[in-house]
């Protein structure tokens, strides 16, 4: 059976049970008042009737007591119901009167407590009788409709995240082009290559340069000249920025090195002057390329936030895409939850 007739089917058989429950509680509501009606008559003749005249004075005001307790404390019970609904509701308190009562009151009064009681008991037992006839009327309140409705309100939701995600991601994209197409107009390309090729020459002359006048370090250190000599001994690639003084050092310090140091002092003193120059040229060179990059990424940092901001709102999507998703796995499983109730009420294999 498809669904839309199972509805049909479910919304007859609903709105006939409406008019049957209507009708049980009706009869049920009828009998409640009648037993209320004698209950409280019961209440009226105990709390009327005498006591017996040879009875003590002090068991008279014990009794007295415990006949006004129970006679009270049973009438605000019973004016709070009106339905069988209300008698559930008060069923806990109900009961605890025909358990429970004044241990005088009862010897008293016996024949009157255990009519009033038995009542009680009568009442508590026409409610399980209710609730039974009730329970087999009343049918599980189903909506499959509603779910239907939000499970494709949701994959729509879903369709547009989906669509949105798909126009910004050509966006990104076309930014993306953008700013390539832009660094290669602007030459940040070459820029960049550049200073790749320059850092890697002026690293390995650093190195050369270090590497040789490192070897003069340990012995100027034994000397202790002080001034110049400490700040070499410190770093060697001071030699570099200081060429003039560290010559001047060379000439202090020269005779009084070993042959293999005077090679070392050879070697700087013909090669420190070009490859020092060399090395402040290509430093030069790279913070003019740094400032000339940084000119150009200024103008590119607006394309590149555009670019962040808009990945940002893909995230967005993805995030609720993903919590929309689950949402739908959810009213899904409702949906096969409440197709199975209606299979059971109607009795019947239905389809979506």
């Amino acid at each position: 059976m498809k669904l839309e007739q199972a509805l049909e089917r479910y919304e007859a058989l609903r709105k006939k049970r409406e008019k049957e429950l209507e009708k049980l509680k009706k009869r049920y509501n009828s009998v409640l008042k009648k037993s209320l009606g004698e209950l409280l008559k019961r209440l009226d003749e105990l709390e009327r009737k005498e006591l017996p005249k040879k009875m003590d004075e002090r068991m008279k005001k014990v009794v007295e007591g415990e006949r006004r307790s129970y006679v009270l404390s049973l009438r605000t019970v019973l004016s709070g119901i009106e339905t069988m609904e209300d008698l559930g509701k008060r069923l806990p308190d109900v009961s605890k009167f025909h358990v429970s009562h004044g241990k005088y009151l009862v010897e008293i009064f016996d024949k009157d407590v255990y009519r009033i009681n038995k009542l009680l008991k009568e009442l508590s037992e026409e409610y399980g009788r209710y609730y039974q006839e009730l329970s087999k009327k009343k049918l599980e309140e189903i909506n499959p409709k509603g779910l239907i409705a939000e499970i494709e309100e949701t994959q729509e939701k879903i369709k547009e995240l989906e669509s949105e995600k798909d126009d910004i991601s050509r966006k990104i994209n076309e930014k993306k082009k953008e700013l390539e197409s832009f660094r290669e107009s602007s030459g940040l390309g070459e820029i960049e290559r550049e200073q790749k090729e320059i850092t890697k020459e002026l690293k390995a002359l650093e190195i050369d340069v270090r590497s040789k006048a490192s070897k003069l370090q340990k012995p100027v250190k034994r000397m202790r000249l002080g001034g110049f000599a400490d700040d070499f001994v410190r770093d060697s690639s001071i030699v570099i920025e200081r060429e003039k003084e560290f010559f001047e050092l060379l000439d202090m310090t020269e005779s009084k090195l070993d042959k293999k140091q005077e090679k070392v002092v050879k070697w700087l003193r013909k090669n420190l002057p070009e490859k020092a120059k060399k090395i402040r040229e290509l430093r030069k060179r790279l913070r003019d390329l740094e400032k000339k990059k940084e000119e150009v990424s200024s103008k590119t940092s607006v394309l590149r936030k555009e670019i962040w901001e808009l990945e940002r709102e893909i995230e967005k999507r993805e995030a609720e895409i993903k919590r929309l998703r689950r949402k739908l796995e959810h009213l899904e499983k409702e949906l096969d939850d409440e197709i199975s109730k209606l299979n059971e009420i109607l009795g019947e294999r239905v389809e979506r």
